[in-house]
């Protein structure tokens, strides 16, 4: 089976997130693909982090058949990927495993922790959030051996980031064109970013 890890803040989740997501579930015909929300980033303050429940239930409000997995809230600590993915592993040890993440996070990768036994353990995939960055992209991959695996794809984003959709709520601004509807009303019922 080919399964893909789609990890991160998700503060809220997006449109630009559920296209990536699709991108990958298409390109590289995935059979399952596992939503797997940051509970507490090493490379981020969390402390402009919404609590976990309401991120997993945005998730779930707009994810369709893919899954929302709660793996980094059942430990203490900073959410270290290798640790997540060593348990991914062993819950799935014939499987092909994926891990999506983010353009901004692919220049930061070998900063992460343990990203050499990350690269072991699967195949990371990114693409490029903006017009001219794909090209950069493929001549840092180029300049840094280490990330000679890392599949980097190009394709039409949906320009937009959780932070924007959080400094536009806190402004009493639309955000319609940015979330699903679902999510849009979970966050005006929670008053959430206010």
């Amino acid at each position: 089976m080919r399964i893909g890890i789609f990890g991160g803040a998700f503060n809220p989740v997006h449109n630009g997130h559920l296209a990536l997501a699709k991108h990958y579930k298409d390109s590289l015909s995935l059979d399952r693909l596992i939503y797997i929300p940051t509970a507490n980033p090493p490379h981020k303050p969390s402390g402009n982090l919404i609590d976990g429940e309401h991120r997993i239930n945005m998730l779930k409000l707009c994810v369709g058949d893919d899954e929302v997995c709660d793996i980094e809230f059942r430990h203490d600590g900073k959410s270290y990927t290798y640790l997540t993915l060593q348990e991914l592993r062993r819950a799935y040890p014939n499987d092909k495993l994926y891990l999506i993440i983010g353009a901004d996070q692919f220049f930061y990768f070998e900063n992460w922790y343990k990203y050499e036994e990350i690269l072991s353990l699967a195949t990371v995939v990114t693409a490029a959030r903006e017009g001219n960055q794909y090209s950069q992209m493929l001549e840092f991959k180029a300049q840094h051996p280490s990330l000679k695996d890392v599949v980097v794809s190009e394709f039409e984003v949906i320009d937009v980031s959780s932070s924007q959709i959080r400094n536009a709520v806190s402004q009493g601004e639309d955000i319609s064109q940015y979330v699903p509807k679902r999510v849009e009303e979970y966050i005006k019922e929670h008053r959430l970013y206010v």
